[in-house]
């Protein structure tokens, strides 16, 4: 069995400050709209646990979005690679609890990569009434297509899936697999709040349709975001088969 590759030490050091750093100064700096905020108080105000789904791409402004939720505790998950370590290592300053894995690649059946541990960890999680934050497109794309693994989370555990976009006005576009959104201090940022998506229908052809709405629904809200905000938004990976959980 290979070996995980490990992050550069020296990096995750930086980005044990730097990157904490970086974006509690965009946040403090960017005056912020919420679009859809009756959603957001909605969510604040509830016992129930529920999923927030977001793009790759918008990772980094969902992150202080966290201290919106309090008083319960608010999981992300991440990947085991090593892209994964450093990402926990920059936000892990925020109150983050991380289960550690990603939704398996159809390629690499024999490789699980925690993602059955994880994937039970989110359930007992949203079972609590805990809180998750998914990116179903991640970590490696294609870009804004939305993986099976949140459709599934949510029909076992219930809970409702709750589409969010996030654009600023003054942004860098990483020319990634992401096109990831990369928000610049001292400007304007809007976050979209859609309408919960509930999961509840069986077998692969109602998995398939719920799979296919939260996608539209998180496609939706990142357009509105980026149009507000004076961006052409950012297209969808070609389709492709996209990889599905068994």
């Amino acid at each position: 069995m290979a070996k995980k590759a490990k992050a550069n030490p020296f990096l995750m050091w930086v980005l044990g400050w730097a990157g904490p750093a970086y974006i509690n100064l965009v946040k403090w700096t960017t005056k912020r709209e919420v679009i859809g905020e009756d959603i957001l108080d909605r969510l604040q105000r509830g016992e129930e646990g529920y999923i927030v789904a977001f793009w790759h791409s918008r990772l980094l402004m969902m992150v202080p979005m966290r201290q919106t939720y309090e008083g319960r505790r608010f999981w992300f998950m991440i990947s085991e690679h090593r892209d994964g370590d450093m990402i926990a290592r920059a936000v892990e300053h925020f109150d983050i609890s991380f289960a550690r894995g990603s939704t398996m690649n159809e390629r690499k059946k024999d490789k699980k990569k925690g993602g059955a541990d994880a994937f039970r960890t989110l359930l007992k999680a949203l079972k609590d009434g805990e809180a998750v934050g998914l990116t179903p497109d991640g970590p490696r794309g294609p870009r804004q297509r939305c993986h099976a693994g949140v459709a599934q989370l949510a029909r076992l555990s219930g809970a409702k899936v709750y589409p969010v976009g996030y654009a600023s006005k003054r942004a860098k576009l990483l020319d990634s697999w992401d096109r990831f959104h990369l928000p610049l201090p001292f400007t304007k940022g809007c976050y979209v709040f859609g309408e919960g998506i509930s999961v509840t229908g069986d077998g692969p052809e109602a998995m398939e349709a719920s799979r296919l709405e939260i996608e539209a629904a998180l496609n939706h809200v990142t357009r509105i975001a980026d149009e507000t905000m004076g961006h052409e938004p950012v297209a969808p990976a070609e389709q492709r088969a996209v990889r599905q959980d068994r």
